[in-house]
């Protein structure tokens, strides 16, 4: 692996440092991933998948298969994320396969699946099961260039909660940047649209319709990350943006920013520690507080999670994850922290 001269350091860091100050006083904007409540939904970033991730690589030359599963007991002492705090115990699965074929030198043509379930013992009414097929094309436009289109369906259940189901459509670009070596910045573009089948949208005065409820969502990425001898650095600064069909207060309209600094540091060959930091501003268009219906609500919510893995073999990694999340409202009803711990393994193929 290169090494970065200390010239280039002065210049990564200073490009961190412009880009973190610039997202810090910028506008609002982003939605919330799934990975954001859950973290260890994420697979384990093992050393040879993250150069893979993060170093511009040639094509394959045949049809290649590969994948991870993994398999967690974890504990949540606020399931509701409201002031009740009920804590239960859970298991999680979490899942992929992937095939990718050679189309030329330059792209890859990429089917695969991504599976997640999580299953709560007493509490079930969150339990989720999560199906996500997805088809993409990769284009190296070269060698320091990559072009990522991808289209995913995906099907989104509440087994307890039905109301709470949704089908949805990803249309997403990605274009990465080698600009240096091992530094590359990111931009992103993702199209959403989601239909609810079982929840039906309520009109201005607050009536129920008996219109589906459907969003269209716009999503903007921007990522910088750099690669050093014992860690990877990056910071992830978003901006989405919401709109429902569902009339009353336009509940579900909003624009929302996330800012997500993160590092990746190996410990020894097999032992890695995966630090990150989440922030996000949600301003809704129209909700109402509460507490002040004059007034309309506004949420700051604040994310810190740690994961520690461990490779056994080359395939097969030990992972630990503590996330605590706390969400400052301008509605006290919406007022919350949480956390979250969890263990298991990680298998891949």
């Amino acid at each position: 692996m290169r090494v970065l001269s200390r010239n280039s350091y002065v210049k990564v860091f200073y490009i961190l440092a412009v880009f973190t100050f610039f997202c810090a006083n910028g506008f609002a904007a982003v939605d919330q991933d799934i990975t954001d409540a859950i973290p260890s939904a994420q697979p384990a970033p093992q050393k040879e998948l993250k150069e893979a991730e993060y170093l511009p690589e040639p094509s394959a030359e045949k049809l290649e298969v590969s994948g991870y599963a993994d398999l967690q007991q974890g504990y949540d002492n606020n399931v509701e994320l409201d002031s009740q705090r009920l804590d239960d115990g859970f298991l999680q699965f979490t899942g992929n396969l992937e095939a990718s074929y050679p189309v030329t030198g330059q792209a890859d043509f990429e089917v695969g699946t991504d599976l997640f379930s999580l299953v709560y013992y007493t509490h079930n009414r969150n339990n989720i099961f999560d199906l996500a097929p997805y088809a993409q094309l990769v284009y190296r436009v070269t060698p320091d260039l990559i072009w990522r289109n991808t289209i995913t369906f995906d099907h989104f259940e509440y087994p307890n909660e039905k109301e709470s189901t949704y089908n949805g459509i990803y249309l997403t670009t990605n274009l990465r940047h080698f600009f240096l070596p091992d530094v590359y910045q990111e931009a992103r573009f993702e199209y959403l649209k989601r239909w609810y089948p079982d929840r039906k949208t309520f009109n201005s005065a607050g009536f129920v319709s008996d219109v589906d409820r459907t969003d269209d969502r716009i999503r903007m990425q921007y990522n910088i990350g750099a690669y050093f001898n014992k860690f990877f650095i990056g910071v992830s600064n978003q901006i989405s943006h919401n709109d429902s069909n569902d009339d009353f207060q336009q509940y579900y309209d909003y624009w929302l920013y996330r800012l997500s600094p993160s590092m990746l540091y190996f410990i020894t060959d097999h032992l890695y520690l995966d630090v990150s930091l989440v922030y996000r501003y949600t301003r809704y268009k129209d909700r109402r507080s509460t507490e002040d219906t004059g007034r309309r609500q506004r949420d700051n919510t604040y994310i810190f999670y740690s994961s520690l893995y461990y490779d056994i073999t080359k395939n097969l990694t030990l992972g630990v994850t503590y996330s605590y999340s706390e969400n400052a409202s301008n509605d006290p009803f919406q007022d919350y922290s949480g956390s979250i711990v969890s263990g298991g393994l990680y298998y891949y193929f």
